[in-house]
């Protein structure tokens, strides 16, 4: 059965690509920061973890352009990884994709990986779970890895409730080419599964595990990228 936390993309799959070619949370500069990253690692054989990866749609260009030697992603959505593995059919690297947990995942995982991804998937962990995943993910990087972790989080002094009501203000008057009922399973999905953190918490967490904090981008207050290095 279909997690929760997932539905908003498996039931409204054409309302997430709208949102993603309207470029209303910032994809295609987190996109290019991406792949302007992957330029400094082209002499490497790569083995990638893209956590929350849904359909693999926005890091496929990367992956083109990239020496990958094996792609791992997972998700909570069925539909998103049926088609994932439809996009990555005409690659020649290996892939294998998981769907649940990611927490779960990453703490049964096996292999260990140069680059972790991760695109507004773990502002769905409470705190407490979040902490776990980066260390979790620290521990599954190999020496000198890096960890391009983008998402939604909360300036300091700013609550949950206030992050909402922002964010919302944000979709209902800057969303213009989604029509109101194309808004309201964002609206849902956002009230019962979105809970970022203060953005200066999540770096402390991040330095913990002993992480460095390389490069960031932060194209308004709301989503960050935050690039993290394994020395």
């Amino acid at each position: 059965m279909e997690q929760n936390p997932a539905k908003v993309f498996s039931e409204n799959w054409s309302i997430y690509q709208k949102m993603i070619f309207h470029n209303y949370m910032h994809h295609a500069e987190f996109a290019g920061k991406t792949a302007a990253l992957f330029e400094t690692l082209s002499q490497k054989n790569l083995h990638i973890l893209d956590i929350g990866c849904g359909d693999v749609a926005p890091l496929l260009p990367v992956l083109q352009q990239a020496h990958v030697a094996s792609y791992t992603g997972y998700d909570l959505s069925t539909a998103g990884l049926q088609l994932a593995a439809e996009h990555l059919k005409a690659h020649s690297f290996s892939s294998a994709l998981k769907n649940g947990d990611m927490l779960s995942l990453i703490l049964e995982e096996e292999n260990q990986f140069d680059v972790i991804h991760s695109s507004f998937a773990i502002h769905h962990l409470q705190d407490d779970k979040k902490r776990e995943l980066l260390q979790a993910c620290y521990n599954k990087l190999l020496p000198g890895g890096k960890m391009i972790y983008t998402d939604v989080f909360r300036q300091p002094h700013i609550s949950r409730d206030q992050y909402i009501d922002d964010y919302f203000s944000y979709i209902k008057n800057d969303w213009h080419l989604l029509t109101a009922e194309e808004k309201q399973p964002i609206y849902e999905h956002v009230r019962q599964y979105d809970f970022p953190s203060d953005i200066q918490e999540t770096i402390r967490w991040i330095q913990l595990p002993g992480f460095s904090v390389s490069d960031s981008y932060q194209p308004d207050h709301r989503h960050t990228m935050l690039v993290l290095e394994k020395e």
